[in-house]
């Protein structure tokens, strides 16, 4: 049986590793054990040591819970208490302390003060540093950032503190690279995703996709053919969107949007086959025309329906964004194709005009010349 002193030894010994094992500012992962007013308490993940990090690194942020895992730096042991730092702020901003943050990349917590010439000034705990604007992240450029608490790492510091150089740029970036490794894992093609329009082009949609920029083609942003994406969405709008490629050695991401837009073909169509509809000319093709109608649908004129004679160009008859009337002979769904005529639409209206003018006759004997030249017209159409 092991007696009072084997036992002291033992700690002693467990508490002697232990300092051996960490070292001011070594970087840990650690998980959150008890979170109180004024402490949180960790458990490093790898050495097991128990520690503690001020309450009031989450003075602008909410409180991580029992359970979470946390990247953390090792300051110092006193009286058997081990202290730990996700980002030193406030009092921990000693100079010994700035001296391992500079030489480990321990993150600090400064409020910007003012804009001068080149960038800006940094309140450090009781330091005065200076970030420039080429070490600021692109996102904050040209925001008014006075006053904000922003996280950085040291660059360089002169003799007595007397010059401290910050970069935020440097810590985005690791952020950026860390949420992509995370990402990495979690992300899968055909996966359902949030995120922020960034900027609207002709070819589509640059997003933010949790910190990551992916595209969304114009032909999945929506299902209007050649339209402004400008009239459609707005930087700042967030949309949800389905994963189509993910290609993480060029870190190139495409999305679609149209899963979460109303399919004009889903719904009842606002023509059927038969009708008589207005349309504008969208191309011209050696097969034959392509006719918009309305804002959802285009539909094909085969050469055959323009009513124009063969080996005539189309495009000496007809120019784009010509309007004209069509004819509806075949709507298919399931290839979301319309097939229109010119020429039967032309028939139509005639055999319309033909009928109101009989009807507005009736009551007299005898025809028009007008009246018996369409009656002879659309009897040789007929044949």
């Amino acid at each position: 049986m092991k007696g009072p002193s084997s036992e002291f030894d033992r700690l002693l010994e467990e508490s002697f590793k232990k300092r051996q094992s960490i070292e001011p500012g070594s970087r840990h992962e650690a998980k959150v054990t008890a979170v109180k007013n004024d402490y949180v308490f960790i458990r490093t993940i790898e050495n097991k040591v128990i520690g503690n990090i001020s309450a009031e690194e989450w003075r602008d942020e909410v409180l991580p819970k029992v359970g979470d895992t946390l990247v953390v730096y090792f300051l110092k042991e006193n009286s058997g208490d081990f202290y730990f730092t996700t980002c030193l702020s406030q009092d921990n901003l000693t100079e010994e302390n700035l001296e391992l943050a500079n030489q480990f990349e321990i993150p600090v917590l400064g409020q910007m003060l003012q804009e001068g010439n080149g960038g800006w000034d940094v309140k450090l705990g009781g330091y005065t540093a200076f970030v420039p604007f080429s070490q600021l992240d692109v996102s904050l450029k040209g925001k008014n950032i006075s006053g904000k608490r922003i996280k950085f790492i040291i660059s360089e510091i002169g003799k007595k503190q007397t010059k401290i150089l910050l970069s935020q740029k440097k810590i985005a970036d690791k952020e950026r690279e860390t949420k992509k490794q995370l990402l990495r894992d979690e992300l899968k093609v055909g996966m359902f995703v949030s995120c922020t329009v960034k900027s609207i082009h002709k070819f589509g949609l640059i997003v933010d996709m949790d910190g990551l920029d992916a595209l969304v083609p114009q032909s999945e942003a929506t299902y209007k053919k050649n339209v402004d994406l400008t009239t459609e969405f707005r930087v700042g709008e967030t949309l949800r969107a389905k994963i189509l490629t993910l290609d993480w050695s060029t870190n190139k991401i495409s999305l679609s949007a149209k899963d979460f837009l109303s399919d004009p073909w889903s719904g009842k169509l606002p023509f059927k086959e038969s009708d008589i509809i207005s349309g504008t000319v969208e191309s011209i093709k050696p097969f034959g025309l392509f006719v918009r109608l309305g804002e959802d649908f285009s539909g094909l004129v085969p050469n055959k329906e323009t009513g124009v004679p063969q080996r005539t160009p189309l495009n000496t008859v007809f120019q784009p964004g010509q309007k004209l009337e069509v004819f509806v002979l075949e709507i298919n769904p399931e290839k979301r194709q319309i097939a229109l005529s010119i020429s039967k639409a032309s028939e139509a209206k005639d055999r319309m005009e033909y009928q109101e003018y009989l009807s507005k006759d009736e009551t007299t004997s005898s025809m028009s010349s007008f009246g018996m030249a369409l009656k002879k017209s659309l009897e040789n159409q007929k044949k």
